[in-house]
């Protein structure tokens, strides 16, 4: 505002010289564009949402031991039954016993005789572990919106030549125009897919093996299934300890299974706001026809000086769906730059008086084009546009 009261003071104070004209009212420019190029500031910093990877491990069971070797004299309990040392002393010295017992009629091998044992030993484990991944879309936004400015404007002239109906000069114009305001809120610059899957790993080992027993030849074996249930009781007697072990060896399964998965996104969104005013300083000719005393046809235009004066404040948060925020960033400018143009307009002017005089006219302004950038956003201004004036002006001298 001091730069128009200046402006106009200058004007006023150079009217005295005689052949000058000077004019002030508002005007208007419309039809001005802005376009935003966007990025984002999450995408440029790597952020991750999530981190991908695992947490957790697969399960583990340790290798089971060796089978019984069969040389100790003690109770051994077998899938299908068991053996252990007889209560009577000299049939323990002797390595025979009647305490034993089997399930099935095929552990007997009357022909071979002996009875064979089945020995399985298992140990299993279970783990979860929970795999993160990540995806990324797209970084980047777009954005357009329309300018219009309002302001004041004042006209200083002078009139090189003067006929009866019409008359050439040469006037400097200062102009201020506000409200070149924009806002994007909530524009979705950058979005991330999290993926968490769980798995459920299972792993079992088994040590399995054979116990082979001398039933000594006893032509009057109890049929199965049996089962002598007291060391000291009567009963038909085998070796206490296994003629032969047969060891299968070990066997490992594991398995992997999905038990769960959810899933959630992430979205980055921009607010850009931006608060700039234009001062506007043109040189040119004007050609005024007067085709009766009161009323003037005029053609204006010149080259054009434009300071842009722009203030631009950027916010992005990152954020899951449910608005639990991850990351912001905020980045603001204030920039000033010149910007070169031309404009044309034709008017009409009506006297009031000798000297006082209603003054209106529309045409068009070039100006060059105009980058502006904060953070990761570019923004490009085409201040191209209509303009319209209007105002009261004074005459000094002449016709």
């Amino acid at each position: 505002m001091k730069k128009i009261v200046l402006v106009l003071w200058a004007c006023g104070a150079a009217v005295c010289s005689g052949q000058f004209y000077f004019e002030a009212g508002p005007w208007v420019r419309g039809g001005m564009d802005l376009e935003v190029a966007g990025g984002s500031s999450a995408a440029a910093a790597g952020v991750q949402a999530a981190s991908p990877g695992w947490r957790g491990g697969t399960a583990w069971v340790a290798p089971l031991p060796a089978a019984d070797d069969g040389t100790a004299q003690v109770l051994r309990n077998f899938d299908d039954g068991y053996v252990g040392p007889s209560g009577w002393a000299w049939a323990n010295a002797a390595g025979i016993s009647q305490y034993f017992a089997y399930d099935d009629p095929a552990q007997y091998n009357a022909a071979a005789n002996t009875l064979t044992f089945a020995s399985t030993a298992t140990a299993a484990a279970t783990a979860r572990r929970t795999e993160t991944r990540v995806a990324s879309g797209a970084a980047g936004w777009s954005g357009q919106a329309e300018l219009d400015g309002a302001g004041a404007l004042a006209t200083l002239g002078y009139v090189l030549t003067a006929h009866r109906l019409f008359e050439v000069g040469v006037q400097f114009q200062a102009g201020w125009l506000d409200g070149l305001d924009a806002a994007f809120c909530g524009q979705s610059a950058w979005t991330q897919e999290a993926t968490w899957t769980t798995w459920e790993s299972r792993m079992e080992r088994t040590q399995s093996a054979t116990f082979v027993y001398d039933t000594l030849g006893n032509p009057v074996f109890p049929a199965a299934p049996y089962a002598m249930t007291d060391p000291a009781g009567v009963g038909p007697l085998i070796s206490d300890r296994p003629i032969a072990v047969v060891d299968a060896g070990q066997t490992t399964t594991t398995s992997d299974r999905i038990v769960g998965r959810r899933q959630a996104r992430a979205q980055s969104r921009v607010d850009l706001e931006m608060d700039a005013a234009l001062l506007s300083f043109t040189l040119g000719p004007r050609l005024r026809i007067r085709p009766t005393e009161r009323l003037a046809i005029l053609i204006q235009g010149g080259a054009t000086a434009n300071l842009l004066e722009a203030e631009l404040a950027r916010t992005e948060t990152f954020a899951w769906e449910d608005g639990a925020a991850i990351q912001s960033w905020t980045d603001s400018v204030d920039e000033q730059k010149w910007l070169w143009g031309g404009t044309v307009s034709v008017g009409l002017q009506f006297g009031l008086t000798r000297h006082v005089y209603l003054h209106a006219a529309g045409g068009y302004d070039w100006v060059e084009d105009c980058e502006l950038g904060v953070g990761p956003d570019r923004v490009r201004l085409d201040l191209d546009g209509y303009r319209a004036e209007l105002a009261l002006g004074w005459r000094f001298g002449g016709r």
